[in-house]
């Protein structure tokens, strides 16, 4: 019996990738993505990464949709869809926010891993954080007047991160241990469900994968999902079924479980 379309969205970074040797795609996951294709499955990625991060990943799996920048992208086709700004007044208080409290920064604002600051201490201290590649140093540079923003690096200093609301009607994510976070957004379903009316799905027929805590608005609001078994143990409380882990053939255990591949 042909199973019914459905619409699964993929978290990269400890799902649809290792959780213990970064962005390594298993043979079996590879696999599970062409037989739910092949099954007339919708397949997509659902990521926090921005679009060039994104598109790092996209082609070693076949896949040519994407929501990215924590909701905010979509590419569908291969082609930029649609892609929502963050709050730029937001941006320009957390900024002054940061400066008020002593917090290094530096905003990306294009799609690039070049970020810019007028902080010389985000400079001395953020040299090895492994998404960026340059960071531009200008003294003179205005933040206040940036129209652009994407998101911000901040300073991992989680008592006075607390005390910036304006962050937390973003979204905050610590990456590389406690070296910094990153203000970006952190609704994956608001592009999940954008994408899927566009192409005339139904809500009913969404499927999520994760495994960290930028993926528990999706969780939340998604009609099924399925958390790795490195999962983090919020997320996992969420989930409508829990796979094997991602070195452990999770995603491809997880589809023949739920009789969406054979």
């Amino acid at each position: 019996m042909q199973t019914k379309k459905k619409y699964i969205f993929f978290d990269i970074d400890g799902t649809l990738t290792s959780h213990t040797k970064r962005d390594f795609i298993s043979e079996s996951t590879l696999q599970a993505i062409d037989q739910l294709k092949a099954k007339g499955h919708f397949v997509s990625l659902a990521t926090g990464r921005s679009v060039f991060l994104a598109k790092e990943v996209a082609p070693r799996v076949n896949i040519n949709n994407l929501v990215c920048e924590g909701g905010n992208g979509l590419i569908i086709n291969g082609e930029l869809h649609s892609y929502e700004p963050l709050d730029q007044e937001k941006v320009i208080t957390i900024i002054e926010k940061c400066e008020e409290v002593g917090l290094s920064w530096a905003i990306s604002n294009e799609d690039s891993p070049v970020v810019l600051t007028k902080d010389k201490s985000f400079v001395e201290h953020m040299t090895k954080v492994p998404f960026i590649t340059r960071i531009e140093y200008d003294e003179t540079y205005d933040f206040r007047n940036e129209t652009s923003a994407r998101r911000v690096f901040i300073e991992n200093k989680p008592e006075v991160i607390q005390s910036i609301n304006e962050i937390k009607e973003i979204g905050l994510m610590v990456y590389h241990g406690s070296l910094f976070g990153l203000v970006e957004p952190d609704d994956k379903y608001k592009g999940i469900k954008k994408m899927v009316e566009f192409l005339g799905g139904q809500e009913e027929d969404i499927i999520v994968f994760g495994d960290g805590m930028n993926d528990i608005k999706m969780f939340e609001k998604a009609a099924f999902s399925v958390a790795m078994g490195n999962a983090e143990e919020e997320l996992k409380k969420l989930a409508s079924y829990i796979t094997d882990d991602a070195d452990s053939d999770g995603i491809y255990n997880a589809c023949r479980h739920l009789q969406l591949i054979d």
